[in-house]
């Protein structure tokens, strides 16, 4: 089982660390110091395309949110991400066919897009979905909520720049924050706040839409690239990967299938913030609100889904998880 860790230094400074740099510089706030604390020299970045840890990004985006004047800054980087940060994922991304061959991209080679987010799809009726979840280590809510607003600029700016006759529909896990008039001004697409989960959704219809100019050949070698690179996903994910494909799965079993003792992913997980124990609450919690608040389906399906076989199991679960009843949770749709 291959992953790696927030320590592991596996992250492309020009990802999200130089345009950070980049726009700091602009706003007239020294470099240094957003680079402090993260054991980093900027002119070491300067000389080439190193690879730097979760744990050395986070910093700085923690520095440069006390620094920076003003909060729209993620939206800048995500409107520039594929103007100025180069990759096989990009190529391959931009001159996919349509968004079904897109998001079939994204699920094989999500950690070489944007891996400090992860992703779980599902399917309603007529929608697409994405949920957007805590990619890599779990964070202040500052610096996850400058991760995911990064995360949904970038969206929005490609498919307004490759598919400007298609709409999406974003909902937030979070109230009206202070600086909302920033997200009117970057993202042109519908906003829903105050909502359970951070939901991206397209509808079906609009999957095959074809893209323009794009190139096939482009396409192929940036995709024949990527699959002779190593496939590494990050610990949390490949544990929810694993938790979602076996919802009734223990912190033994799951340190099984990760080849680690039940100690040692304990350990792990602590220096991620986090538990075995809200992992997999996290995972359950995100299956099921969907498929309250985004389908008709019924308890007893939805729990099948997490291999409950108990109704009243069910039932005393989602209070758990959520304080709300199914019913209610139906009704705040």
């Amino acid at each position: 089982m291959t992953y790696f860790e927030c320590s592991d230094k596996v992250i492309p400074s020009a990802l999200l660390l130089l345009p950070l740099l980049e726009l700091c510089q602009q706003q007239g706030v020294d470099t240094s110091k957003v680079l402090n604390g993260s054991k980093l020299a900027y002119y070491d970045l300067l000389k080439s395309d190193i690879n730097i840890s979760f744990d050395q990004l986070a910093v700085c985006c923690h520095n440069s949110l006390n620094l920076l004047p003003h909060n729209d800054f993620s939206f800048q980087i995500g409107q520039q991400f594929f103007n100025q940060y180069n990759s096989d994922i990009k190529t391959a991304i931009v001159n996919a066919r349509n968004l079904t061959h897109v998001f079939k991209l994204l699920r094989c080679f999500s950690s070489e897009f944007f891996p400090v987010c992860k992703f779980s799809e599902f399917n309603s009726e007529q929608q697409r979905h994405f949920v957007i979840d805590v990619g890599i280590k779990h964070c202040t809510e500052r610096v996850e909520r400058f991760f995911y607003e990064t995360l949904i600029s970038i969206v929005c700016h490609f498919i307004d720049w490759r598919y400007p006759e298609i709409d999406i529909t974003i909902q937030l896990p979070f109230k009206a924050p202070k600086h909302l008039e920033y997200y009117h001004t970057f993202i042109k697409h519908p906003v829903i706040i105050d909502k359970p989960l951070l939901l991206i959704s397209i509808k079906s219809e609009q999957l095959d839409v074809p893209a323009k100019d794009s190139s096939t050949i482009l396409r192929r070698q940036a995709f024949y690239k990527l699959t002779k690179k190593q496939k590494l996903n990050s610990l949390l994910t490949v544990l929810s990967r694993h938790i979602a494909f076996k919802p009734n799965t223990t912190l033994e079993t799951a340190a099984a299938h990760l080849s680690m003792s039940p100690a040692t992913l304990k350990r792990k997980l602590q220096a991620h913030n986090t538990s075995f124990k809200y992992e997999k609450d996290q995972v359950l919690k995100n299956v099921t609100l969907f498929h309250l608040m985004q389908t008709s389906a019924s308890n007893q399906t939805i729990s099948e889904k997490l291999a409950i076989n108990d109704l009243t199991n069910f039932r005393r679960l989602l209070k758990r998880l959520t304080g709300k009843t199914p019913n209610q949770l139906r009704l705040a749709k």
